[in-house]
């Protein structure tokens, strides 16, 4: 049964709400305990809220996920929980995460309600509109580093709300292909409505482009008058490890043509891991150890 709730409650894509912590890494105040324990409560609250969201989704795509190659295997659409059941876990997480971002603050209360909303919305409607949907995927990150920002009292850079929305974005469109490409594999496999939106062709030149655009944006960044003052002149080689984790994105994405989950690649990838701990540990030595 365990195992069957880690399914339903989709756990390893809490990895995603880490975006929380970034105004604290960023801001070089992520060793200060006080600041930690903070943004914690605000990463349990999103945590929670998001899957009582994964659930609601599940429910509603039960019937697509049932004709999905991979889906069809979660625990709703195989029966292993009943839609009754779903709907009870749903309200409970969501209320629990509610009560927590509540105790929190009202800023915090205001962005995990609005996430929330926002994604009801998505669940039910705005899904089955292509760019709709990614667009709105995108907007939840930035909400997760907005409540970060807002808990532990730091302003954020508008380079990094920007950075976060283009890279969510990214990341969004992958999977897109990814569908694309298992719809190419088995005509019968039923996807998103909004896949009909896209194709191979188009998401090749987006992803490019928001390669590009991603680039120039952290480029921008990290040589900011303010970011340079705050990590020295020699922050433009961190880019070097933005690249190569963007490339090998675009590489799952156009060579192997297995893009697939973030999450999945970030848990099984050994080339991606070591660029993002790289790039964690160089911009953690320009901004802690001066």
């Amino acid at each position: 049964m365990i195992k069957i709730l880690f399914s339903l409650l989709r756990v390893p894509h809490y990895l995603k709400n880490l975006y929380i912590f970034l105004p604290l890494f960023f801001s070089g105040e992520i060793l200060i305990l006080e600041k930690v324990l903070q943004t914690i409560p605000v990463f349990i609250s999103f945590c929670l809220i998001a899957s009582s969201i994964y659930i609601f989704n599940d429910l509603m795509d039960i019937d697509f996920d049932l004709q999905h190659p991979v889906k069809k295997n979660r625990p709703i659409p195989s029966g292993k929980i009943s839609k009754i059941q779903a709907y009870s876990f749903a309200a409970f997480v969501a209320l629990i995460a509610l009560l927590i971002a509540y105790n929190t603050s009202k800023p915090v209360l205001y962005i995990v309600l609005s996430y929330f909303l926002m994604n009801i919305l998505y669940s039910v409607k705005l899904k089955n509109h292509a760019l709709i949907d990614v667009t709105i995927i995108s907007i939840g990150f930035d909400l997760r580093v907005l409540a970060g920002g807002f808990v532990a009292g730091i302003l954020i850079s508008k380079w990094l709300i920007i950075m976060v929305f283009l890279l969510s974005m990214f990341q969004a469109l992958s999977k897109r292909m990814d569908d694309l490409y298992l719809m190419a594999k088995d005509d019968k496999a039923q996807m998103r409505r909004s896949i009909h939106g896209y194709n191979i062709e188009f998401l090749q030149i987006v992803l490019s482009m928001l390669t590009g655009v991603l680039l120039v944006c952290y480029i921008m960044y990290i040589i900011s008058p303010e970011v340079i003052a705050r990590l020295g002149e020699y922050s433009y080689f961190t880019m070097i490890f933005v690249l190569l984790g963007l490339f090998r994105y675009l590489q799952f994405a156009f060579v192997k043509k297995t893009s697939g989950s973030p999450v999945k690649i970030l848990i099984n990838d050994r080339f991606i891991q070591l660029c993002i701990a790289f790039w964690v540990l160089s911009f953690a030595t320009l901004i802690y150890i001066k």
